[in-house]
């Protein structure tokens, strides 16, 4: 059986596109995090909280924090 993939397109500083796989998202506490992997280098994990605006707009927010990112990782499905 195949799965279908999450790929999600942004634009890095430059305003070139980079896809992203959306590998996991993690509810903690109220506040939810993605995980997600450039599709040219799947090997690289990347973990960001999701942020709302007082008009529901999405944001990524990345974390920097080790507390943090370690209690995402324990966490999500992804293997690290």
């Amino acid at each position: 059986m195949a799965t279908a993939t999450n790929i999600m397109t942004f634009r890095d500083e430059q305003g070139n596109k980079i896809d992203y796989e959306i590998l996991d998202q993690v509810l903690i506490n109220k506040t939810e995090y993605v995980l997600m992997s450039p599709v040219k280098d799947s090997s690289q994990v990347e973990i960001y909280k999701i942020n709302f605006d007082k008009n529901w707009n999405e944001s990524l927010e990345v974390i920097e924090g080790e507390k943090e990112i370690n209690m995402v990782k324990q966490l999500s499905k992804v293997k690290f």
